[in-house]
């Protein structure tokens, strides 16, 4: 410790002794007064911070612990005149030092006084206070202050303050209501003023709450608030139902809240009391559920909208929400859709461009955005949609997704393109139309050319008179009518009349015009057409002078045609005899042979009286004939005008029938297969003749097969739809097919085509006319059928027979039994008359009847027969041929026969076609056809038949 004054090692008091006392007014330390000595001795040895000032010059002392305060002022304060030291506080403290050195101590807590110590301005708090330091005679010689600066613990202090404020201003301004209950009795000591509108502004502070709110009693909630407390556990409940009756028997308001029973407990873990908090979610709850309504409204309506898609998407063009619209236009469901792309709806050219994110950009600049182009539907289809696209944002403005409207615009965009073609065609069309398009008023006082040139004058457009001015006179009277009953029935005009030029020439025109009617029905205007049809009135009137000489023309031209028909007919009659010829020529003569030496050696032989043999040449004979009369029908068959007699058979019988005979023709080595039908239909056709067309069908199928092979015919039923009949050029329906498979060497496409043709054979010269399939076709298309040929060369033929299925009953005339045994008339005295040319055909003819009983008139000529029939004389039956020479034919004969004998039955013979006795195809009742050449049994049996039924 240092023996000088100021005693003591502190800094200051170092600091004290080495100042130089002696250059200020103060003087050496050794002078100064004792009060003096005392108060910086005093000050020096204390820890708390200190300062003093002495005599007018306010000197300033100060020790270790005030040194911290002055800052940057501290090497220079000691001795400094306080006003100086401290000028930026200095009038802070003026007053209480003053008050000090007027002997007035005082005391000041947290004064605030505002500072520059660090070269800034700041604020600072101090509590200090000043006492007066008097002198040996009683004057204040300096003050003496103790002072702290408090500024920290005072700016800790207002901002507890504020924080306080705060939590006030929040615990007040909080939406949440809370409460404060202390004790058992949960007495009220705190409450917010959301929780006194929820309790209806009831004075409850410092009451308990069963006396505060007795509703809330009576509803049960106060012993959860005593589990609570009793407990320590906190208490938590959504929409919990508070029923709110602020006054007794007044009006229940029935709110629910989600709410805490917070318990409060003291360091030992005592509860003392229950912070209450929660929040009234009663609107929220109606709004959520108006939300929910209102969202299924939305979505009923959305879903209704069929004819527009309604799409949502986030910012990244996801979907979030999908209608049934969307479904019914795109294709996809709202569950296929939820969280894809709405890319999936563009071309892949707009996928390409980033469309997505154009438009999105664009709807974000100016909030929407529309446009028209192709989308793509599920399916892969393309279809045109107008659309709009649409920011969503969120309450703060902020954008959260876009919605998309779509409307398919496929047919309006079809039906304009349709439309500006169709006008842009008018426009041509109007443009190359050599007529006038013109519009007149409601009167036709005012006529307005629109288009075109020539039937319509520009000088008379707008004329009042134009009737008058370019009409002709002698039409002017019939063109005002017209238009007059056109305006009165509000009709069309179409009317013709002439015209006058400049020159005056005469001219025609056609006028067309239509009214255009208001709502009202009333003739607004006129359009129409005028066309100039000069032309064509003069080529009409050349046309009927050339009608007038044309009539006389065509009767020559037709004449000259008709004999070059004629004659091309003959040269392809002769034609074909000479194709016919070879082969035909050659079968007749082996059948004359067999005939006619069989008939010598019958004729030897009787001579010769050896009878034993007699039958065999006989049937030598017979059989050659018969073969002569099978190739006839061929020939018939090919002239497609043979007679037919359709019964109603089953094909499938008449092929199982001739099994044998066919089995024979083939020879061992052909294997013969029969397909039958489950249940075969009928068909209506002539039996012997179906009988030779499948005989020969398997003679050509064995001639295809010289090594053998296999040989199917097959029945079947078969129904043509549309395109199988066209493809056989028949009617749809039903028909029974007969078919004939072989394994033989097939046809090339060439032969195929020429197959039908009369004459066509590949067959060497001499074995076979070309006449069969000829014949086969024939017969098939008259019964109303079609024939079908497949074959392959190499691998076989099928030819295949549709005849049309009959299901109908014949007449009893129509039936032509399958075997009959000859009938005797059971009227033998009956009188026929026979007419007949070739005598010796006349003379067996005549035995035959004779010998069946019959009365026979002979005559070799239609006239004298015509003659007879006049006559009064018996006839009961006519027998003509149908070719009579030198006179009538048959049929004149059988008509004129009928006209003097209605009933009389007729009985035609005729050894080529029926065309001359059939006519059209059909004989009249009590009519009959008998072929050449025929068995006496036949001629026998058929005029028994006739007679017989006359007598019924």
């Amino acid at each position: 410790m240092s023996a000088s004054f100021p005693y003591g090692d502190s800094a200051m008091a170092q600091a004290v002794r080495a100042y130089d006392w002696a250059a200020t007014p103060l003087g050496p330390t050794t002078q100064w007064p004792s009060p003096l000595r005392n108060a910086v001795s005093l000050m020096l040895s204390s820890p708390e911070s200190m300062y003093v000032v002495w005599g007018d010059a306010l000197t300033f002392f100060y020790n270790d612990a005030y040194t911290p305060i002055l800052g940057p002022r501290q090497p220079h304060a000691l001795g400094a005149p306080l006003q100086e030291l401290w000028a930026d506080a200095w009038e802070a403290v003026r007053a209480p030092i003053e008050a000090a050195f007027a002997g007035r101590a005082s005391r000041f807590e947290e004064v605030p006084i505002g500072m520059n110590r660090y070269g800034t301005p700041e604020d600072t708090w101090w509590t200090f206070s000043f006492s007066p330091i008097y002198l040996d005679d009683g004057r204040v010689g300096g003050a003496f202050c103790v002072t702290n600066e408090v500024t920290d613990r005072k700016v800790a202090q207002n901002r507890l303050a504020d924080e306080h404020e705060r939590l006030i201003r929040l615990f007040e301004q909080a939406p949440m209501f809370m409460a404060f209950l202390s004790g058992p009795q949960h007495r009220v000591e705190f409450a917010n003023p959301c929780y006194s509108r929820l309790i209806g502004h009831r004075d409850v502070i410092g009451k308990p709450l069963a006396e505060a709110l007795p509703d809330l009693v009576e509803q049960g909630h106060l012993h959860r608030l005593d589990e609570v407390y009793q407990s320590g556990r906190a208490y938590a409940a959504n929409a919990l139902a508070y029923n709110v009756q602020a006054e007794p028997g007044g009006r229940v308001e029935r709110r629910l809240l989600d709410l805490v029973y917070q318990p409060i407990a003291g360091a030992d873990g005592t509860v003392s009391g229950i912070f209450v908090q929660g929040l009234d979610i009663t609107d929220r709850i109606g709004l959520e559920r108006a939300v929910r309504e209102a969202e299924v409204r939305n979505r009923q309506i959305l879903d209704s909208v069929m004819d527009y898609a309604i799409i949502a998407t986030d910012l990244h063009g996801l979907v979030t929400s999908w209608n049934e619209g969307a479904q019914r236009i795109l294709g996809w469901s709202e569950a296929e859709m939820l969280g894809q792309t709405l890319e999936r709806t563009f071309t892949p050219e707009d996928v390409e461009r980033r469309q997505i994110l154009i438009e999105a950009a664009a709807a974000l600049e100016s909030g929407s955005g529309m446009d028209e182009r192709w989308h793509v539907r599920k399916s892969g289809q393309r279809f045109w949609a107008n659309g709009s696209l649409m920011v969503l944002r969120d309450e703060t403005g902020a954008a959260i997704g876009f919605v998309k409207v779509l409307r398919d615009r496929t047919a309006e965009r079809l039906a304009s393109e349709a439309l500006r073609e169709s006008e842009r065609r008018l426009d041509a069309l109007v443009r190359a139309s050599s007529q006038s398009i013109f519009s007149a008023s409601a009167d036709w006082r005012e006529l307005r050319q629109l288009v075109g040139e020539g039937a319509l004058s520009d000088a008379l457009s707008a004329s009042l008179n134009w009737q008058q001015e370019m009409v002709h006179p002698d039409d002017r009277a019939r063109l005002a009518e017209a238009i007059a009953h056109s305006i009165v029935n509000k009709t069309g005009l179409d009317v013709e009349y002439r015209v006058l030029d400049a020159d005056q020439r005469v001219g025609w025109t056609l006028m067309r015009a239509i009214p255009l009617l208001d709502e009202r029905e009333q003739i607004v205007e006129w359009f129409g057409t005028a066309a100039d049809i000069t032309d064509k009135r003069l080529a009409e009137q050349q046309l009927r002078q050339l009608t007038e000489t044309l009539e006389e023309r065509v009767r020559e031209r037709s004449a000259a045609l008709l004999l070059a028909e004629e004659k091309l007919r003959q040269s392809q009659k002769m034609e074909a005899v000479g194709q016919l010829t070879g082969g035909l020529a050659h079968d007749f003569n082996n059948l004359l042979t067999a005939i006619s030496v069989g008939l010598e050696l019958l004729q030897t032989r009787i001579e010769q009286g050896k009878y034993d043999r007699l039958e065999r040449y006989v049937e030598m004979a017979q059989s050659s004939a018969a073969r002569a009369t099978a190739l006839t029908q061929r020939l018939l068959a090919f002239s497609r005008r043979q007679t037919l007699a359709p019964t109603a058979l089953e094909v499938q019988a008449l092929v199982q029938g001739m099994h044998d005979i066919i089995a024979r023709t083939l020879g061992p080595s052909i294997a013969l297969q029969l397909r039958p039908a489950a249940a075969p239909w009928k068909v209506l056709v002539d039996a012997p003749q179906l009988e030779n067309a499948l005989l020969n069908l398997c003679i050509n199928a064995r001639d295809a097969m010289p090594d053998g092979g296999e040989l199917t015919i097959a029945v079947a039923n078969r129904v043509l739809d549309a395109g199988a009949a066209q493809q056989l050029d028949l009617p749809i329906g039903e028909y029974v097919c007969l078919s004939v498979q072989d394994t033989g060497t097939g046809m090339s496409a060439d032969v195929m085509s020429k197959v039908f043709e009369p004459f066509f054979t590949t067959k060497p010269i001499g074995q076979g006319t070309g006449l069969g399939l000829s014949m086969i076709y024939g017969f098939t298309r008259q019964s109303g059928g079609h024939v079908r040929i497949d074959s392959e060369v190499g691998v076989g033929t099928t030819m295949a027979l549709y005849l049309p299925r009959f299901d109908g009953v014949l007449a009893q005339d129509e039936a032509v039994p399958a075997t009959e045994q000859p009938l005797r008339s059971t009227a033998p005295s009956c009188t026929v008359l026979l007419v007949e040319d070739e005598t010796a055909i006349r003379v067996l003819m005549s035995e035959v009847l004779s010998e069946a009983g019959y009365r026979v008139i002979e005559t070799a000529e239609g006239n004298a027969a015509v003659e007879r029939l006049r006559s009064q004389e018996t006839i009961d039956l006519l027998v003509t041929d149908v070719g009579l020479t030198g006179g009538l034919n048959g049929r004149q004969v059988a008509d004129a026969g009928r006209q003097y004998r209605p009933t009389l039955p007729v009985l035609f013979v005729t050894g080529y076609a029926a065309t001359a006795a059939v006519g059209a195809g059909q004989l009249e009742e009590g009519m009959e056809v008998l072929t050449k050449p025929f068995l006496a049994v036949d001629l026998e049996r058929r005029v028994a038949q006739l007679l017989e039924r006359k007598s019924h």
